[in-house]
């Protein structure tokens, strides 16, 4: 007599049951907030697969499912070595949701930190590298993961090699998506994990692939220094961490870790807070870090592999003269040769990493052309220097008028009567004091938002951009901020040397003004 199928903690799953007519449950892997996952066999073909289905108690949850079918259509549109598989997705007789996955073999990157603390740098560097490649493919699909941390990376076995895999899309955004898409979310709201947001998300601002490069440049200072950059209890403080406070570098944290040249500099790039200066993509992240893996064993500066669109030269990164930053995200220059060293004379300098020889120089265009002397160019003609020299000083002068004319803020400068007494030099004021330390959570969440509001403001790319940063601007009601209200005014772009500049703030002006007016405390009534 067969034996009965035995009860799973869920009360509509059983171990030893057919799911949907087509999936035999027969274990249990593991349980999370959202629902169970199970290891079973699709009957039709015999293969293991890895079945998630969504607790019983949260069927009836709008939200719950909504998140639930989220992970299905994200994953729907992925198809990548490094982001776990999706075949399946269905709802049962009774409302339950359920999701059909890949099985793995391993264990996440969080059971691994859990136990080891902290990982090598060429370990962490592998690493990344697979969470990268994935995130690389989803963000050119439009999907943004927004909760990149630990237990959401898998590092599994396929045939004794590490595969590194993505999990859990369920708060992923399609943000190439439309406005009623089901991965959309409302603005304003914070999704992922406090210790692994980005800025933006941490004041729920636009999310975009540039939260998922924060996201990861957490992870590696994790995995790297044994410990996350921030590490404050309270969520609001750990918010507010993520806004505005610089994260302390891995000699400050980690001491006794080294590290090769260029990887401080590249975790501080991911860890930006402005997302339009951070690393530009997943794409230049990875060129970064195999400009590290292949060429910092030692001092010398790493020669950058060349990258489309045509190959530029790299320019070493701000902070460091060791590790030139990617092609993909470097200043343009014109390609060179690496110096030869003649052979017979040792190919290595002490103490610093091979140099290039005679045999890795190209040598098939002449000599005249891969080396020219400035001693052998042909001297530029004087009438060229005198008439340089005129055109430069003109445009000296126009300078000058230019900025006697114009105020920074791109007002004109109104004149000011000064007594005969009066010294030339006003005496400096004092400096002002720093402000105190917020209190309260409360007072940190408050100043979180009006510098995010801010700067949006300042920075935003689009009008539309900047103008919805007022509204919030105003609801904080702090009256320090009308000076840079009164500033916002006058954003002036275009032209040359101050000539023919626009005020590209034109259209914020009716808006700053209605803000102004609010902002600006009332004068006191005249005395009688």
């Amino acid at each position: 007599m067969a034996a009965s199928p035995s009860p799973s903690p869920d009360d509509h799953v059983a171990i030893g049951s057919v799911l949907d007519g087509r999936y035999r449950i027969d274990a249990v892997l593991g349980t999370g907030g959202m629902g169970r996952v199970y290891r079973g066999e699709h009957t039709g073909i015999g293969r293991a697969v890895a079945i998630k289905v969504l607790h019983a108690d949260l069927t009836r949850n709008r939200e719950a499912a909504a998140r639930f079918q989220r992970e299905a259509l994200a994953s729907g549109r992925l198809d990548h070595p490094n982001i776990v598989g999706v075949s399946d997705f269905g709802v049962l007789d009774d409302g339950a949701c359920y999701l059909v996955m890949e099985a793995l073999e391993g264990e996440s990157l969080g059971a691994r930190l859990t136990r080891d603390k902290r990982l090598p740098w060429r370990d962490a560097l592998e690493i990344m590298r697979g969470v990268l490649q994935g995130l690389r493919h989803a963000h050119e699909r439009g999907v943004v993961h927004r909760d990149i941390k630990p237990d959401n990376i898998y590092l599994a076995r396929k045939d004794h090699e590490l595969v590194v895999k993505i999990l859990d899309f369920g708060i992923a955004k399609l943000y190439a998506g439309t406005a009623d898409d089901p991965a959309s979310t409302r603005a304003g709201l914070t999704v992922g994990t406090p210790a692994y947001l980005s800025p933006e998300q941490a004041v729920g601002g636009e999310i975009t692939p540039a939260s998922d490069i924060y996201s990861c440049s957490i992870l590696l200072y994790e995995m790297i220094a044994g410990r996350a950059p921030f590490e404050d209890k309270d969520p609001l403080a750990m918010l507010g961490a993520h806004v505005s406070r610089p994260p302390p570098p891995l000699a400050e944290v980690a001491p006794d870790v080294e590290v090769p040249p260029g990887l401080e500099d590249m975790l501080q790039r991911g860890l930006a807070k402005p997302s339009g200066e951070r690393i530009a993509s997943a794409a230049d992240y990875l060129a970064w870090i195999d400009a590290i893996l292949t060429g910092a064993l030692g001092s010398a500066p790493v020669a950058m592999p060349a990258m489309s669109p045509p190959a530029r030269l790299a320019t070493p990164v701000p902070g460091s003269l060791r590790t030139p930053m990617p092609g993909a995200i470097a200043t343009a220059a014109p390609s060179r040769a690496l110096t030869p060293v003649p052979k017979g004379r040792g190919d290595r300098v002490s103490g610093s990493a091979p140099t290039a020889t005679l045999d890795s120089v190209d040598t098939s265009m002449p000599l005249s052309t891969r080396a020219v002397s400035l001693a052998e160019a042909e001297p530029v003609p004087k009438r060229w220097l005198f008439v340089g020299a005129i055109v430069l000083a003109v445009l000296v002068v126009l300078a000058i008028v230019l900025a006697l004319a114009t105020r920074d803020d791109g007002e004109p400068a109104k004149p000011t009567k000064t007594k005969p007494t009066e010294p030339a030099t006003p005496a400096l004021k004092p400096p002002l004091p720093l402000p105190p330390a917020p209190s309260n959570a409360a007072t940190v969440d408050r100043e979180t938002r009006l510098k995010a509001a801010l700067h949006d403001l300042v920075h935003g790319k689009t009008c539309a951009d900047r103008r919805a940063a007022i509204p919030r601007i105003v609801e904080l009601d702090d009256p320090s901020v009308v000076p840079e209200l009164k500033r916002a005014r006058y954003r002036m772009r275009g032209g040359i040397l101050g000539i023919g500049d626009e005020n590209t703030n034109a259209c914020l002006v009716k808006d700053l003004d209605a803000a102004l007016k609010k902002l600006t405390p009332a004068a006191p009534a005249p005395g009688k």
